[in-house]
């Protein structure tokens, strides 16, 4: 039917010959014309090829073998892939996000200098497990926040058993065991299905249990090969304590299992690798000057050999390949043909660019970050890419936090309260507030350090920030800066040297040509 109401000639056809089916189809494009003026639900010719299937919350896990499986293999194989991990896993982590412990004395009903004292202990614990946090011995817990932001980049996802040693020596017992998704099976003794998950819900959709499958690390060595049948490991013990922390980043209500973080641009990286390799052939052929030799003559290509040269043995060689100052004699009805790679020359940079620029948008990159080039900014683009993938890497360190590191410190910190390591009145009953934390990360750095310090300063003494928060902003503990400024100013009065207190030292105004407004900045 035609917008002005007419029927189509296939249309009367079907109408005469079944009337049912007709009016169905009229049905249909009268429900199509009530969303037609959203033209993302366009179904015409132009759109006929956007085949869609009604995605479920958790892809099938044959889909996320195949995600994590491409993920893989561009981080071992793809510069661009493998260089955009690493800046992820550097801006994030970095060195290790390091606590700070937030007890505050109002709540817990004692005084400020008893608070500050606890603070020390915790964090003492929390400094004497933190080397020795991995389950196989290998990595500190800074080197596990990096490999297991890492692997939630590349996989979607990771596993962290917080299980307990059994070796005696250890001040803490509990140590951190990280798995990959893969070791995630499905219910033993259960039929397999291609959306089994391996995590057993509740009827809310909350996890009960885990089913792992198990490593016979005694038997296979440091081999990482699942073997046997999976083991089921409930998701909290009857205290409420994580048995698994199961970690990745949800983009949909419901979802159980993670998706890679390179999911929406694993193609653009492949056409991207395969366009360089094309190029790279084609560059290598023309540097070779690729020559055939054509016969022109029927007679005579069917019954002459090719041409030959003399070698000094005498026998006689066909000329198969070209190299500088060579000069062939052809034989009569050859001719040569230069082989002319076509190449895309001047818009090969741009190409390139705008893939990486598309990259880029989806994994919250700017361009300059992702491909380290800063070739084509000043100072202001430059900053505004920085703070746009710092707000980025800003909300990743938060989230990362509370579902990393947070989990492990209480439990840390409770194993060392019931060790007798700390004293807290009424622990369990201001439990969450002597477990407050606030997690520092590296320092960013400064693209102008005069105009940032003065503009830190500013805000100090506007109220609009704090010393903490700055100190924060450079990776900094502003506690352990005011206790190293504290020894150097009085190291600097024991040898009868002048330490501003607060500030830059003032200068006389005019001294380097400078006013008022400037000094002490």
């Amino acid at each position: 039917m035609s917008e002005g109401g007419s029927f189509s000639f296939l249309d009367r056809v079907i109408n005469y010959f079944a009337p049912i089916r007709g009016a169905r189809r009229q049905a249909a494009r009268l429900a199509l014309s009530a969303v037609a003026d959203f033209r993302g639900a366009d179904t015409s010719r132009l759109r006929a090829n956007w085949l869609l299937g009604r995605a479920s919350t958790t892809p099938a896990s044959y889909t996320l073998e195949i995600l994590r499986n491409r993920a893989r293999d561009l981080n071992r194989n793809d510069a661009v892939a493998s260089g955009a991990t690493d800046t992820l896993g550097q801006n994030i982590v970095g060195r290790g996000l390091q606590p700070q412990s937030r007890m505050r004395a109002k709540i817990l009903g004692i005084s400020e200098e008893r608070v500050r004292e606890l603070q020390r202990q915790v964090e003492y614990i929390w400094e004497m497990w933190a080397p020795l946090a991995d389950a196989g011995d290998r990595l500190s817990f800074d080197d596990l926040q990096f490999l297991a932001l890492r692997k939630i980049v590349e996989d979607g996802e990771i596993l962290a058993l917080p299980v307990m040693a059994d070796e005696s020596w250890r001040p803490i017992s509990r140590v951190v065991e990280l798995l990959e998704g893969d070791r995630l099976a499905p219910q033993s003794g259960k039929t397999v299905t291609a959306m089994d998950t391996g995590v057993e819900l509740g009827r809310r959709g909350q996890p009960l249990a885990y089913w792992i499958s198990r490593v016979d690390y005694a038997g296979q060595g440091s081999s990482t090969i699942a073997t046997g049948p999976a083991e089921r490991i409930a998701a909290r013990d009857e205290a409420g304590r994580p048995r698994v922390l199961h970690i990745f980043r949800s983009l949909r209500p419901g979802q159980v299992r993670g998706i890679p973080y390179f999911a929406p641009v694993l193609t653009y990286f492949k056409d991207l690798t395969d366009y360089l390799d094309a190029e790279l052939v084609a560059a290598k052929v023309a540097a070779c000057l690729a020559v055939f030799v054509t016969k022109t003559d029927p007679q005579f290509a069917a019954f002459a050999s090719a041409s030959r040269t003399e070698t000094e043995t005498g026998i006689d060689r066909r000329v198969q390949t070209v190299e500088p100052g060579m000069v062939s004699y052809l034989s009569l009805g050859e001719d040569i043909k230069v082989v002319d790679p076509k190449r895309g020359g001047e818009t090969f940079s741009s190409f390139v660019e705008g893939i990486l620029r598309m990259i880029g948008i989806a994994l919250g990159l700017p361009y300059e970050l992702l491909a380290k080039d800063f070739s084509k900014t000043n100072y202001s683009s430059a900053r505004a890419s920085l703070l746009e993938g710092r707000r980025m890497f800003a909300n990743w360190r938060a989230w990362f936090a509370a579902r990393f590191c947070q989990p492990l410190w209480e439990l840390v910190l409770e194993e060392g309260y019931l060790r007798g390591l700390f004293d807290a009145p009424d622990f369990y009953r201001f439990k969450s507030e002597y477990l407050r934390a606030a997690w520092i990360g590296g320092g960013w750095g400064w693209v102008d350090p005069v105009k940032e310090v003065q503009a830190s300063k500013l805000a100090i003494d506007y109220g609009l920030s704090t010393q903490a928060d700055e100190a924060a902003g450079q990776g900094r503990d502003w506690e352990e800066v005011f206790e190293q400024r504290r020894r150097e100013q009085d190291k600097a009065q024991e040898l009868g040297l002048t330490f501003p207190v607060t500030g830059a030292p003032k200068q006389a105004v005019g001294a380097t040509g400078g006013n008022d407004s400037d000094a002490g900045l």
